[in-house]
């Protein structure tokens, strides 16, 4: 298994892009991707968003980086 960790840093909140692969020969047979929000000042993590689609934590964490805080108010809701 291999577990990938990106951060995008803010001012007030991190956001953590957590992304695990387990691969074989033949290709992928398992992805997760969590997406968590923590607090500069508190340290306290929520998570905003699961998934099992491919790819979709780099797609998350570059939109984020591009768009800030108007991405992470859709996940949370």
């Amino acid at each position: 298994m291999e577990t990938t960790t990106t951060t995008v840093r803010g001012l007030t909140f991190d956001v953590l892009v957590k992304e695990t692969t387990h691969r074989d020969a033949v290709g992928v047979l398992f992805y997760l991707a969590t997406i968590t929000i923590r607090s500069r000042k508190t340290g306290v993590e929520r998570i905003a968003r699961r998934s099992r689609i491919p790819g979709t934590g780099k797609t998350i964490a570059r939109d984020v980086q591009r768009m800030g805080v108007r991405v992470l108010d859709k996940l949370a809701a």
